[in-house]
């Protein structure tokens, strides 16, 4: 299942189903919107300061993101239950999905191996791809960085040109 290439802007984005933090099967299909973008944000954990950092800031940006129609879908390989409580605890407006086979990671090739020289453990780089109402990639970031967030402000000038 793993690709050998990463997901390229203009090519259809690959479907996957993984759960939501109430462990409810979600399909990317699903968060497709008519005249909308939908921005898949992985990141790499739950709980961690550059990880909170970055969710806030796109919860913060809900209102504006709506206002053209997007929305925004969270992957981390954490476990549900570690979704759930960081959703919580953070507030969080938008579905976090569960990666923690890390089959949609190595799907879209954007993952980090024995991240903190954990050997065996691997884990989402930051990448945001943000998808038409077809599903095709209309833009895509991503950090080899894990320090590193994306331009917020390109983010939503990216979304608002797919309606």
């Amino acid at each position: 299942m793993t690709r050998l290439t990463m997901v390229n802007q203009g090519e259809k984005a690959p479907n996957f189903t993984l759960p939501d933090t109430d462990r409810k099967p979600r399909s990317v299909q699903e968060f497709l919107k008519p005249n909308g973008a939908t921005l898949l944000a992985f990141f790499p954990g739950a709980f961690t300061t550059v990880c909170t950092r970055e969710m806030c800031t796109l919860r913060d940006n809900m209102q504006e993101l709506n206002k053209i129609n997007a929305q925004v879908v969270g992957i981390s390989v954490n476990d549900p239950f570690t979704n759930k409580a960081f959703a919580q605890n953070n507030n969080l407006n938008f579905p976090i999905l569960s990666d923690y086979n890390r089959e949609v990671v190595k799907l879209y090739n954007v993952y980090h191996e024995n991240f903190g020289n954990l050997k065996g453990y691997t884990v989402a780089k930051r990448a945001v791809f943000i998808l038409d109402h077809n599903g095709v990639v209309v833009y895509k970031w991503v950090s080899d960085d894990p320090t590193k967030e994306p331009n917020y402000d390109e983010l939503k000038k990216a979304a608002a040109k797919t309606t």
